[in-house]
């Protein structure tokens, strides 16, 4: 087995739990603002969300930045898109073509940022989390 295709079976199989811990802040941030708090997250699964668009703030990811835009409608969450995320490499795009629309899938079902981290793609994972967060807050107000 080579190691893509290792990869591949290994982001296709295999999730690990995310922690709380960690998913607060993006191992160094481009901004300044802290994710939002679980109780703000929750906001989709209870239907306070305000129909439109939202973008979270950027957020590192070692190999590029993630930002997310989230879309609520009827009061829950619709669609998440990636607008940035690391696409420098062939890894990086082999990476995040996988990953991304399997988080995009987690988020939009279990209606919340409180979903599981891809394993694999972890920092991007963490840096998409923290965005969906901080959109999913300006939903909520």
């Amino acid at each position: 087995m080579t190691l893509k295709s290792f990869r591949n079976l290994l982001l296709s199989c295999t999730m690990l739990v995310a922690s709380s811990v960690g998913l607060a802040h993006a191992a160094g941030t481009t901004n300044q603002t802290q994710a939002a708090p679980d109780a703000a997250v929750t906001a989709a699964s209870q239907g306070v969300l305000h129909d439109g668009s939202y973008i979270g703030n950027t957020y590192d990811a070692y190999y590029g930045v993630v930002q997310v835009q989230a879309t609520v409608k009827n009061g829950q969450l619709a669609d998440v898109k990636a607008l940035k995320f690391p696409n420098h490499s062939g890894e990086s795009r082999s990476i995040n073509r996988q990953a991304l629309p399997m988080l995009q899938q987690q988020v939009v079902q279990a209606q919340t940022a409180r979903v599981r981290i891809i394993s694999g793609a972890t920092l991007t994972s963490r840096a998409y989390i923290a965005s969906l967060r901080d959109a999913l807050v300006l939903a909520g107000n």
